[in-house]
């Protein structure tokens, strides 16, 4: 019922390329993905209203005739009894019984029409105006409901629950700043109901007034210490104020306490690339390598794999073993695509391990299975270029300059290769197309400078 789901903060990682030695950095979002809160709407009666007025003798007999059905909760019963009646002879009192029976039904349509009736004939009717609100409330018109218990309030019922549901609504409007009073009455009526310190702490967050949400949440873990969610939120809260080491400490509790969603998986495994351990996080991937890989949707092999780039882009050999060989064990899962992305990331560990021929293997299946896989042309052109094999290095560059994702890098690759020949007009006019393509690329000018006053000094 309620969309408070995914709940985000951004940091950034940087992730190393080659190409002339020139790093490109790469944003990731880290997200905190927490559960649905569990809301429970109850509506209460209010039998002191003051707008009720006195029932017909017939009507009395008929409440008598229904009055144990009631008690015992046998709603559809009284339904039943109800529209066996003409019910625009009732009174609205009535009426608006029968709109709660109705929404004890789960009937919301016909619940909605009695009650919108019932208003009709008494405008400042409270109880009618809560029980529509709840109508709405249960048919996530949260609008309309917002309006009806704005006016149960102006009408005098003031519980807990209303000025909760409120709060909901305000939040779900995008309105957290005015659910913040509202949470804070209700918790006034009922200060033991997590429900409002939940909904109150999430207003908070919303709102950016982080320093109070961080002390009602630190409140709130002194009773529930193991509450998995409360240490997400924290998590969330840190993000916010980019207190990277906060968040990462709590999102690792989070994990020792059994959380393992996807999402929060991958956002541990981020913070520990860019604020903790790269080798925390590969035992986090290679541990929950079933969870990553298996992922319909394939963000969690994304993340897999990029932070594997990132271990072998720092040549920490052992770890991107780790993930290899976990990958390894689920090859099954993965699609051809992620297969050959698998490959790339074996042959980088074979090349930093000095295994060229098991390297270019595993790349040149790696473009079989995938020719528009840039990294592996990348990764042969490159071990080409090792070699000393200038013209498949050449070639295989240029193969990659068809794909847009890595065609400034194959450029730069091509680049380096005219230096490493002393070819300098050659290698001049790829770095000015790549700066041109890039205008970004300013880091490029100097290199470009000092290759003018070579091919000046030459000719």
């Amino acid at each position: 019922m309620t969309s408070f789901k995914k709940i985000t903060a951004v940091a950034f990682l940087s992730w190393m390329v080659s190409g002339l030695a020139f790093a490109k950095p790469a944003s990731a979002k880290i997200i905190v993905d927490l559960e649905e809160p569990n809301w429970r709407f109850v509506l209460r009666q209010h039998h002191g209203d003051p707008h009720r007025e006195r029932i017909s003798r017939e009507e009395g007999e008929f409440i008598g005739s229904i009055q144990a059905d009631l008690q015992a909760g046998n709603y559809s019963q009284v339904a039943n009894a109800f529209a066996a009646q003409d019910i625009a002879q009732f009174s609205p009192r009535l009426r608006e019984l029968y709109g709660q029976v109705l929404l004890n039904e789960k009937n919301y349509a016909l619940a909605e029409k009695v009650l919108l009736d019932v208003i009709d004939a008494m405008p400042h009717f409270p109880s009618a105006h809560r029980s529509l609100s709840m109508v709405y409330l249960m048919t996530d018109k949260i609008s309309q409901a917002r309006t009806h218990l704005t006016k149960s309030v102006e009408l005098g019922i003031q519980d807990a629950q209303l000025f909760g549901q409120l709060a909901y609504t305000n939040v779900q409007l995008g309105k957290p700043v005015t659910a913040i009073s509202a949470y804070q009455n209700a918790l006034m009526l009922e200060p033991e109901n997590k429900q409002w310190y939940q909904g109150l702490l999430f207003a908070l967050i919303e709102s950016n007034a982080l320093a109070q949400a961080e002390s009602l949440l630190s409140e709130m873990l002194i009773d529930d210490e193991n509450n998995t969610q409360l240490w997400l939120q924290r998590g969330q809260i840190a993000l916010k104020q980019g207190d990277m080491v906060k968040a990462l400490s709590s999102l690792e509790t989070a994990l020792a306490l059994g959380d393992s969603s996807l999402s929060n998986l991958i956002s541990v495994a981020k913070l520990h690339v860019s604020d903790g351990s790269a080798r925390r996080a590969a035992d986090i991937l290679a541990q929950h390598a079933n969870t990553f890989i298996s992922d319909n949707t394939g963000e969690g092999f994304d993340a897999y794999s990029k932070i594997a780039a990132y271990l072998a882009a720092n040549e920490q050999w052992s770890d991107l073993s780790k993930l290899t060989q976990a990958a390894d064990n689920n090859v099954k899962k993965l699609t051809t695509s992620q297969a050959a992305t698998l490959n790339v990331l074996k042959a980088q560990l074979a090349m930093g391990k000095g295994q060229s021929k098991t390297a270019i293997s595993l790349l040149t299946k790696a473009i079989a299975d995938a020719p528009d896989n840039g990294e592996a042309l990348l990764s042969l052109a490159s071990l080409y270029r090792q070699q000393n094999n200038v013209e498949r290095a050449k070639m295989t560059y240029l193969r990659a300059e068809s794909l847009s994702d890595v065609k400034q890098r194959a450029m730069l690759g091509r680049a380096q290769i005219a230096i490493d020949q002393r070819q300098y007009p050659d290698a001049l006019t790829l770095l000015r197309q790549v700066y041109k393509s890039y205008p970004s690329r300013s880091d490029l000018l100097g290199n470009i400078q000092s290759l003018e006053n070579l091919v000046k000094n030459t000719m």
